[in-house]
């Protein structure tokens, strides 16, 4: 099976239909017909996770997020080209030498019902059924508990080494909404939250911006981390792709928290 032959299956199930425009997700680096040994699903292709993929012979990755970083103009400071940057060379350079292809499914899988990111999330956190539901975006009624007790539940279900939490801890909350990924990174994600009342938002990664909108509109807010709210979704696109490829070797890849906390 080639990974172009790969590549219709995965979006059969994570249509281009659903992806926002502009958002670049398929096939974006290698050989179409090059033949797939084995799949690597993982939250971003960074230069561990294609040595991983490498060292099993997995030479199809599909990651969530982008492969490559790509340059951006600003006066704030100097900028590499994308083709200088030694972060890009690196990754080139191991997909190269082994012969990997990058297929990426990001807004395009975010918003699948059931299994995509969104509520793969909510899945991992056990929030059951939510109350309201946009394409990106869910709200869920829990059991009344503190903010604390909220923000300890998110670190065990997710697996985080950590959560950032803003509030008043010792807050009563049972209606809360859930931004995964980046969207804490836009401080106006709190605004849907706010016009359904919610008392508490969990987000993936998060500025301060953000905390402090949510703050004084009188929400809790508990940042889980970009990847620590998105890996629940790849993990399950690998559990599908396994299904649907029984004779291919597929494994999630955990790209990992690059800090560490002191």
């Amino acid at each position: 099976m080639t990974a172009r032959e790969v590549e219709q299956i995965i979006l059969e199930m994570a249509p281009l239909e659903g992806a926002v425009q502009g958002d670049p997700n398929g096939l974006l680096f290698g050989d179409p017909q090059t033949p797939v040994t084995g799949i690597a699903t993982t939250w971003t292709p960074t230069v561990r996770v294609l040595q991983e993929a490498a060292a099993e012979g997995l030479n199809l990755v599909l990651t969530h997020e982008i492969p490559f970083f790509p340059t951006a103009p600003t006066e704030w400071y100097r900028t590499l080209t994308e083709e200088e940057r030694p972060h890009n060379l690196a990754r080139r350079a191991l997909l190269d030498r082994h012969g990997i292809c990058i297929c990426r499914c990001h807004s395009n899988w975010d918003c699948v019902v059931n299994t995509g990111i969104a509520d793969s999330c909510a899945r991992a956190l056990g929030l059951g059924e939510p109350v309201y539901r946009a394409r990106f975006v869910r709200m869920y009624a829990v059991e009344p508990q503190t903010l604390a007790q909220l923000a300890e539940h998110c670190k065990r279900r997710l697996g985080v080494p950590h959560v950032r939490v803003a509030g008043d801890l010792s807050r009563v909350v049972k209606k809360i909404g859930v931004a995964y990924g980046g969207f804490g990174q836009m401080w106006s994600c709190v605004d849907e939250f706010i016009i359904e009342g919610a008392e508490a938002v969990i987000v993936g990664e998060c500025i301060d911006y953000t905390i402090r909108a949510a703050v004084d509109a009188g929400l809790g807010l508990i940042e889980t981390s970009h990847i620590g709210s998105e890996n629940p979704g790849m993990r399950r696109f690998a559990q599908l792709l396994q299904e649907r490829l029984p004779d291919l070797p597929v494994r999630f890849i955990d790209a990992g928290h690059p800090w560490t906390v002191l």
